[in-house]
């Protein structure tokens, strides 16, 4: 007998969200801390769905790919960064022969030609995995609070909005599972509807989930700090949750990073009018939620202790300690020489770094440069990022269709709207399938019907991942069809990485998918989709071609000199290179080069401080890429003026 999945009591829930790079992870990590040590007899999980984690960073513990008890936290605190391709596969050994058999049942494919494609990667399995992993524990209830510490908020609204997706999945599924009885009363006999115990309990599970989403217990924390693209983006993300999950509310919005007591620093006076405007500016737009203020004390907020006087300063808004010496290596001066920007010099060029480091800066100073510099060749500059800044960069709407910015006709730029296109692609393919409702074979009449009632079901689904599919397919258009250069600026690293290893899993299902339908290759239906499919593997193949020569593509990556996306930044230039694409060069951002005229500031002292310490370290860590130095500019980096000033200062470190 099947056991029933029942949540008696649903956990409390406690998603901390925003743009990369505002400081969610700081901002969980404390809260947890902060909600074990006054609660003690509650247990508490921080959990981390991005596919770039950074707790054990942040924390500075060892964590595994299962919950970890923190043992020097105060109360009962757990720690979990999930493995998306472990817990994936954990849900597949429990439901692989059930997908199959209904895939079996409902279609022309047997379960041994379609059982390759669920071995191999699929697109959006960070976000499956995380909803799946949050599925269980509210289910096993063996925490009472979860925090979840998620990715950059355009992926973590495809998390939100898994619910509803796995709703269509199992509509689909219905649909397929359906077949035999469906033609029985095609053919006069009475329907009777499969009753199938992995779909009932797949109803269950989405039903649970939503509840828990839609329940007082679940709430969200928006992040933000003072910038301008920032606050924008706080802007965009509630009005995006309210339309796509306005079951899910935002309680508190936290503006982080923000600089008090400025005195006599000119940059830190600065900062401190930027954070007043910030704070207005949240304070006019959302007057019924919430704000608490995260300070910005110069140095990296790491460690538990120093985590737990953050959240004791923002969440009981007491007066603690937060500064930190910098570590005793960033005594001395560094040599620097000054560099000129460079040009790109192939037709592709990929942004990648940590959320929040300043991708789509870099990207678009290094089409402004190259444009300069090269005014006869176009340049296009466009975002593969849910959750795309190249409206505020550029101070201009910029959609899903190629705009002229900066009133030069040929520098355009476009953010990919990849829902947008998976429901373009869909509708054609619908089209194609409704031209034929039967053919001939063998002598026999052969009825597709139910098939292209199968396909039909499939093409409502928008899958999770299909930004990443759907954004290769555009790039394979930008790539044919553009003249001049195209500048691509990446999501944040997990998704960045993710993106650029599809090219290569497109190719292997389209080959899985093109062995399966050769069996039935006397069946139009198949033909067709065969003939898509070797097509759209010819495009992937000279996709691959050009990320994988040097004379044609390259990467940019970008960090800070902070340690967390340092560390990250080492993981990801590594991953970059098994891919097979070359790093030109690496760019160091916001570093605070001193102009002669030391302020005498403790806090820049501090910052100072602690980001000599990562740069005295870049020629071991990164000595094989060439290494640029960007300053850090008062004022936001958008529009032609500014884009001007940032691309005339850069450094390089002298030996």
């Amino acid at each position: 007998m099947q056991r029933e999945h029942k949540i008696e009591s649903v956990s409390r829930l406690t998603f901390v969200v925003g743009k990369g790079g505002v400081g969610k992870t700081t901002v969980s990590c404390a809260y947890a801390l902060h909600q074990a040590a006054r609660n003690p007899r509650e247990s508490v999980l921080l959990m981390s769905t991005d596919p770039a984690h950074s707790l054990a960073d942040m924390l500075q513990v060892p964590l595994k790919s299962t919950p970890e008890r923190i043992a020097d936290a105060k109360g009962k605190l757990s720690a979990w960064q999930i493995d998306s391709d472990r817990e994936f596969k954990k849900f597949l050994a429990g439901n692989r022969d059930a997908i199959l058999n209904i895939i079996e049942n409902g279609t022309f494919f047997s379960k041994e030609e379609i059982a390759p494609l669920l071995d191999t990667t699929l697109p959006g399995m960070a976000e499956m995995a995380g909803l799946l992993a949050i599925h269980e524990l509210l289910e096993r209830q063996d925490y009472d609070h979860i925090v979840v510490d998620t990715a950059p908020f355009g992926h973590t609204l495809r998390l939100f909005e898994l619910p509803a997706h796995f709703q269509r999945f199992l509509n689909f599924l219905n649909v397929a599972s359906s077949r035999d009885a469906l033609l029985a009363e095609r053919f006069g006999g009475r329907a009777v509807l499969p009753s199938h115990a992995f779909i009932a309990r797949w109803e269950e599970m989405v039903k649970q989930l939503r509840d828990a989403f839609r329940s007082n217990q679940a709430e969200i924390f928006l992040v933000t700090s003072p910038e301008i693209f920032s606050l924008n983006e706080a802007l965009r993300s509630l009005e995006t949750l309210d339309q796509s999950v306005p079951e899910m509310r935002v309680t508190t919005i936290f503006l982080n990073r923000v600089v008090r007591d400025a005195q006599e620093c000119v940059h830190c006076r600065q900062r401190e009018q930027m954070a007043d405007r910030a704070e207005k500016f949240l304070k006019r737009q959302f007057p019924h939620i919430p704000l608490l203020i995260g300070p910005d004390p110069g140095n990296p907020i790491l460690g538990l202790e120093l985590l737990r006087r953050f959240g004791v300063r923002v969440f009981d808004s007491r007066k603690v300690r937060l500064e930190a010496k910098p570590p005793a290596q960033s005594a001395g001066k560094l040599k620097l020489k000054t560099s000129e920007w460079p040009v790109a010099e192939v037709p592709l060029s990929f942004t990648i770094g940590k959320g929040g480091v300043g991708k789509t800066t870099t990207t678009a100073a290094l089409a402004f440069h190259t444009r300069k510099e090269q005014p006869e060749i176009p340049v296009m500059v466009c975002s593969t990022d849910p959750a795309p800044s190249l409206d505020d960069i550029f101070q201009k709407l910029i959609g899903n269709k190629q705009v002229a910015v900066l009133g030069d006709a040929k520098f355009r730029a476009m953010e990919i709207d990849s829902v947008s296109e998976f429901r373009q692609w869909a509708a054609r393919i619908r089209k194609q399938l409704s031209s034929e409702l039967s053919m001939q074979s063998g002598g026999l009449h052969v009825d597709l019907t139910f098939e292209k009632e199968v396909f039909a079901a499939l093409m409502d689904i928008v899958p999770p991942g299909v930004d990443e599919v759907f954004a290769i397919f555009r790039i394979l258009d930008l790539v044919q069809t553009q003249a001049g250069k195209v500048f691509i600026d990446m999501a944040p690293t997990g998704h960045a990485l993710e993106l650029l290893r599809m090219p290569e899993r497109i190719l292997l299902w389209s080959r899985l998918l093109l062995k399966s339908l050769a069996a039935h290759r006397t069946l139009a239906l198949a033909q067709d989709v065969a003939v898509e499919l070797a097509t759209l593997g010819q495009r992937v193949r000279k996709l691959l071609e050009i990320m994988r020569d040097p004379g044609q593509s390259c990467v940019w990556a970008v960090m800070l000199p902070e340690p967390v996306p340092d560390r990250q930044t080492t993981w990801l230039l590594k991953a970059v290179d098994e891919i097979g694409i070359v790093v030109k060069a690496l760019f160091v951002n916001r570093v605070l080069i001193p102009d002669g005229e030391e302020s005498g500031c403790s806090r820049c002292t501090r910052a100072r401080g602690w980001q000599m310490a990562i740069l005295k370290t870049l020629q071991k860590k990164y000595g094989k890429h060439r290494t640029y130095l960007a300053p850090e500019l008062a004022g936001e980096i958008a529009g032609a003026a500014m884009l001007r000033k940032f691309t005339t200062r850069l450094w390089q470190t002298a030996k």
